[in-house]
């Protein structure tokens, strides 16, 4: 990299990250919080306290959703810590940084030697602005947000890994080939992993299409090879998922979608649309059908791109943009069997554009390369191919507007959460709620916590505390 290059790519990344790092910061809770409660009393939180904890224990499941990373890391800060939920927050701005640069990775070397590498990391402000949205504030605000956020920079890496021992099958790509994949499902995946081995399907099955004229049989092997070790993985992670879970493993029913597909259609859409207009700018300034209406601008947008994507030969550069794609649509589409029942605007939480921002990222990624490698474009299909980054960051710039302006509020919500558990044996049942669990599995949680003087009953609590 040039000196100009790393200056400029400076800019890109850690500006949008300081913004996201000083936000949790400021915000997130020194508190246990929602998810967090039913890990402690009946969970691996009271296990290690009695002195019973064994590897089965951090091997449990929550419905679907493996949680072992997690489990690790808590386990950790319970040890080290005195179990500080913030400091857990923390890491999460790192874990989007890491995403970031690695996304770069690609990007620079899909668009060199055509452009320059100041023109590269200037433009990356844009994947950047998609990748530090406080669209995904509840993926930032408390300890339990790392679930939704650690697989994003496994995937990412287990990607490029894969393309990398796939393609080129060099022995130095090994080791990060089949290391980086159990990260992805066994330790961190959790329920994206569904999402991210589909999407993997996908890809190499397109590549396979796309190829299949000069592919070797080398290449065939590896990718058999890779095949069989990722159903592997997908059969371990799901083996007697059911076993002591924290929650019953409800079967997949479709029944729900099938006697309304147009509001399960609604539902998606919404979803869509809350990837760039968060939940709270939504609910402040536009109703659920504009909401729809703009989750249906952005699946175009998606349609689109992926035309262009396959039209214009881009797979030449990177699959890197299409996997990001299909990870949102994918997950988005699991999540909707999954949640539909919950209510029609459920999809527009928070928790779940941890993932679909990516798939923006996607997007704006192609047309990035569309523009560049398409020199012949007039003007007015140039400036109508950057219509749909003109709406993605404005809507992320009027989330991220309200989401500043909310965020006293919600800090003082969560302040507030250390003076109710201090008094846990005398607080009403409407103040545990605040908790975001049932009260008698709060109180008997924070219970747990005191006697064994962890989270805000640990002596050095105030550290990295936001009271």
């Amino acid at each position: 990299m040039t000196t100009k290059e790393k200056i400029i790519l400076s800019l890109s990344v850690l500006a949008p990250f300081a913004v996201i790092f000083i936000y949790v910061w400021m915000t997130a809770a020194d508190v246990v919080f929602r998810d967090d409660i039913y890990l402690i009393k009946g969970g691996f939180v009271e296990k290690y306290c009695a002195g019973t904890l064994s590897l089965a224990d951090l091997w449990r499941a929550t419905s679907i959703n493996r949680i072992f990373g997690y489990h690790l890391l808590q386990l950790l800060n319970i040890k080290w810590l005195g179990m500080n939920s913030k400091i857990i927050a923390l890491t999460i701005p790192c874990l989007m940084l890491v995403t970031a640069l690695l996304v770069y990775h690609e990007y620079r070397r899909s668009l060199l030697p055509v452009k320059s590498p100041e023109f590269t990391a200037a433009t990356f402000i844009l994947l950047s602005l998609l990748i530090f949205s406080l669209v995904q504030w509840e993926g930032l605000t408390f300890a339990y947000s790392f679930v939704f956020q650690a697989p994003i920079p496994f995937f990412v890496a287990t990607f490029i890994a894969m393309e990398l021992f796939i393609t080129k099958g060099n022995k130095k790509y090994w080791p990060a080939a089949f290391l980086l994949p159990c990260f992805s499902v066994i330790v961190f995946g959790g329920q994206h992993s569904f999402s991210f081995l589909a999407s993997l399907v996908v890809v190499v099955a397109c590549y396979v299409a796309l190829n299949r004229d000069s592919l070797t049989n080398i290449i065939w092997f590896r990718a058999g090879i890779m095949g069989v070790f990722l159903a592997g993985l997908f059969f371990f992670y799901m083996h007697r998922i059911e076993v002591n879970n924290y929650w019953p493993v409800s079967s997949l029913n479709m029944d729900p979608l099938w006697a309304a597909p147009v509001d399960a259609l609604q539902f998606f859409m919404a979803a869509l649309g809350a990837s760039v207009v968060g939940v709270n700018a939504a609910n402040m300034y536009l109703s659920f059908q504009l909401m729809v209406f703009l989750g249906c601008c952005i699946f175009l947008i998606y349609c689109f791109s992926f035309y262009f994507y396959f039209s214009a030969g881009l797979y030449q550069k990177t699959y890197l943009p299409l996997f990001l794609m299909l990870l949102t649509i994918l997950y988005l589409m699991f999540m909707t069997t999954g949640r539909f029942s919950y209510g029609l605007d459920y999809g527009m939480a928070s928790r779940y554009a941890c993932v679909s921002v990516y798939g923006l990222v996607g997007c704006v990624w192609t047309i990035i390369l569309l523009a560049v490698y398409s020199g012949n474009l007039s003007k007015w299909k140039r400036s109508l191919l950057y219509a749909p980054v003109v709406i993605m960051i404005s809507g992320i710039a009027l989330t991220s507007a309200v989401e500043w302006k909310i965020q006293p509020h919600r800090q003082a919500y969560f302040s507030s959460l250390y003076e109710i558990a201090q008094r846990v044996d005398t607080a009403t049942d409407e103040e545990l709620l605040k908790f975001e669990e049932r009260p008698a599995l709060v109180r008997e949680s924070l219970r747990v916590l005191r006697d064994c003087r962890l989270n805000v009953f640990r002596p050095s609590f105030g550290d990295f505390s936001s009271r």
